[in-house]
C-alpha cells in the first residue's frame, strides 16, 4: 500500500510541479550551494548585499544548499524540482507505512496517509524542510518501531539534521513525548536509555561548522524581526478551509485521546503540534506527519466499533492478503520506478509545461529578468531597494550584480536594524498611517541607505506610494512588478510627498 501511495503523489506531485518553485527562497539556496563549493568552505559573512556589512551568516541549510547546487547543475531547475516531488512522495509513503503498522489498518492507514499527503503539498517547496520532513519520520519509526539498540541511530540522524535545516530542534519534542510515555508507563529502564540517548544526541548538534551557535542562530529565525511579515510564520485564516482546518477536523472526528489502547506519545505529538499549527502555519506539515499515527490508530478503532466493523475487518484482510502477493509488489515498484524515471525525459517534462516556456521555471522571472535589464550597466553602482520576496531570485540571478536590500535569510545573514529598517522603507506595516511623520522617517532611511532605485510589486503599498512620491520615475514595469528610479536627487520633499499620499 505505500507503493501506492508514492505513485498517487509523485504523479499529484508531477501534475501541479509549478508549485515546488513557489518559494521565493529557492534561488538563494542553490546560490549558497554555489559559492560553497567554489569556496570549498562556508562563508563567513553574505556577498551579494551591500547592508549586511559583514555581519556573520549562518547558512543553517548549508549540506542542503550543497546537494541542491550539485542537482541544479546536473540538470539545472527541472532536476530539483523533481528530486523534491521525489522527497515529497516518499514522506508521504513513509507515512503510510507507520500509519499503517501502528493502526493494523489498511483502510486507515490509507486514508490518513492521503489526508496527510494532502496537507503536506502546501510545504512541497525546493527548500530543506523537505529533507526535515524526512527526518522527523525516521526519528518517529526508530523510537516506535526499532530495538533499543538502534536507538543508537539517532545521534546520527541529529548530526545529518542540524546540517540541513534549522528545525533539528523538533527532534527533542518527539524524544520528549517518548520519554513521558515510558514514564506514564513506570518504565525507569527505558527512560533511563531515552536520557542517554537523548544527551548524545544533544552533544551531536555540536558537530556543525558553527558549533554551540547553531542554537543563537536557530533562535534568530524563531525570534525574526520580520516574523509578522512572513506568511508562513502567521496562523491560518480561521474563516476558510486550510491544512490547519482538515487536521483539526479528522483530529475532532476521530478522537480517542482516552482510549488507553492508543500510545500515549502519539496523543502528546498529535495534540501537540496541532496547538503549534494554530500559532504558525508552517507548523501544519510538521503536525500532519506526527499526527498521522493517532489519527490512523483512532480511526482503525472508529471503524472497527462502527456497524460496519466486520466489513471494514473484512476489507482490511482482503487488501492486506492483495498486497502481499509478489507479483502485485514487484508490479508496483516497477510503476513507480517507470513513474521516476520518465519524470526526467524532456518529452513527460514537455508534456506537463502547459503553456509555459519551460517545465520549471522560478516564478519570479518573468517579471524581475527584465527589470534587471533595465539597470543596464550604465547604473551598476545604483543601489536598488527590493521588496524582501524578491531577494532569493535577484541572488540566484545577478549574484550581487546588483546587490539586494534584504533576502529570506532574514536574521542569519542580517543586523535586525537592517531588517526593521527593510520594513519601514516597504512599508510592510499596513496599520501605520501614511502621515508625515512616517513620511519624513521614510525619506531619512531612503537617504541613510543611498538607495537609488526600488525594485517593487505592483500589489504592494510600496508601489502606489512611489507613483505619487516626488523624486521617482517609473522606469520600466512588467505584469506584476516595477522598477522606480530615483529622478533627481535634489527634487522632492517629506512635504510633498505627505500632500502625495493624502
Amino acid at each position: 500500500m505505500p507503493v501506492v501511495i508514492f505513485i498517487f503523489f509523485f504523479g499529484l506531485g508531477l501534475c501541479l510541479h509549478e508549485r515546488a518553485l513557489a518559494d521565493p527562497d529557492t534561488g538563494w539556496h542553490i546560490a549558497a550551494g554555489d559559492l560553497i563549493r567554489k569556496l570549498g568552505h562556508l562563508p563567513a559573512s553574505d556577498p551579494w548585499s551591500y547592508t549586511a556589512h559583514g555581519a556573520r551568516w549562518y547558512d543553517l541549510s548549508w549540506a542542503y544548499d550543497v546537494g541542491l547546487s550539485v542537482i541544479h547543475q546536473l540538470g539545472g531547475l527541472p532536476a530539483t524540482v523533481i528530486a523534491t516531488i521525489f522527497l515529497y512522495a516518499l514522506a508521504v509513503s513513509f507515512i503510510a507505512s507507520i500509519a499503517l503498522k501502528q493502526s493494523k489498518s489498511m483502510i486507515a492507514a490509507f486514508l490518513i496517509a492521503a489526508l496527510s499527503g494532502l496537507i503536506l503539498l502546501s510545504g512541497m517547496l525546493v527548500r530543506p524542510q523537505m529533507l526535515s520532513f524526512l527526518l522527523i519520520i525516521a526519528f518517529y519509526a526508530v523510537l516506535r518501531f526499532a530495538r533499543p539498540r538502534l536507538h543508537w541511530l539517532l545521534p546520527a540522524l541529529t548530526v545529518v539534521w542540524t546540517n540541513v535545516h534549522g528545525g533539528f530542534l523538533t527532534a527533542f519534542v518527539i524524544m520528549g513525548a517518548f520519554f513521558l510515555e515510558a514514564a506514564a508507563a513506570r518504565d525507569f529502564a527505558r527512560c533511563r536509555r531515552l536520557v542517554v540517548v537523548g544527551a548524545v544526541c544533544a552533544l551531536a548538534v555540536f558537530v556543525n561548522p558553527y558549533g554551540w551557535r547553531v542554537f543563537e542562530a536557530a533562535n534568530l529565525t524563531l525570534t525574526s524581526a520580520l516574523k509578522d511579515f512572513i506568511l508562513e510564520w502567521r496562523p491560518y485564516p480561521a474563516n476558510e478551509i486550510n491544512p490547519l482546518t482538515l487536521l483539526l477536523g479528522a483530529l475532532i472526528l476521530v478522537s480517542s485521546l482516552y482510549d488507553a489502547r492508543i500510545p500515549l506519545a502519539d496523543k502528546i505529538l498529535a495534540v501537540f503540534w496541532a496547538a503549534m499549527a494554530m500559532t504558525a502555519s508552517r507548523m501544519a506539515q510538521v503536525a500532519a506527519i506526527l499526527a498521522a499515527p493517532y489519527l490512523a490508530t483512532a480511526l482503525a478503532r472508529r471503524l472497527e466499533a462502527s456497524p460496519f466493523g466486520a466489513f471494514f475487518k473484512s476489507r482490511d484482510a482482503d487488501y492486506a492478503a492483495d498486497f502481499a502477493r509478489r507479483p502485485v509488489r514487484i508490479a508496483l515498484v516497477g510503476v513507480a520506478a517507470l513513474l521516476v524515471g520518465a519524470s526526467l525525459t524532456p518529452t513527460l517534462q514537455g508534456a506537463l509545461k502547459g503553456k509555459k516556456t519551460a517545465f520549471a521555471v522560478l516564478p519570479a522571472a518573468e517579471d524581475l529578468d527584465p527589470l534587471i535589464e533595465a539597470l543596464g550597466a550604465q547604473r551598476a553602482g545604483l543601489r536598488v531597494y527590493n521588496e524582501y520576496g524578491m531577494g532569493g531570485y535577484l541572488i540566484y540571478k545577478a549574484r550581487g550584480a546588483p546587490p539586494v536590500f534584504f533576502d529570506g535569510r532574514a536574521d542569519t545573514a542580517y543586523p535586525r536594524d537592517v531588517l526593521r529598517d527593510g520594513a519601514e522603507i516597504g512599508l510592510m506595516d499596513p496599520k501605520k498611517p501614511l502621515d508625515a511623520e512616517r513620511l519624513a522617517h521614510w525619506r531619512a532611511l531612503v537617504e541613510r541607505y543611498r538607495i537609488g532605485a526600488f525594485m517593487v510589486s505592483k500589489k504592494s503599498r510600496l508601489f502606489a506610494a512611489l507613483t505619487e512620491f516626488s523624486g521617482w520615475s517609473l522606469t520600466r514595469q512588467t505584469e506584476n512588478a516595477a522598477l522606480f528610479v530615483r529622478a533627481d536627487p535634489d527634487k522632492g520633499s517629506a512635504r510633498a510627498d505627505v500632500a502625495a499620499a493624502r
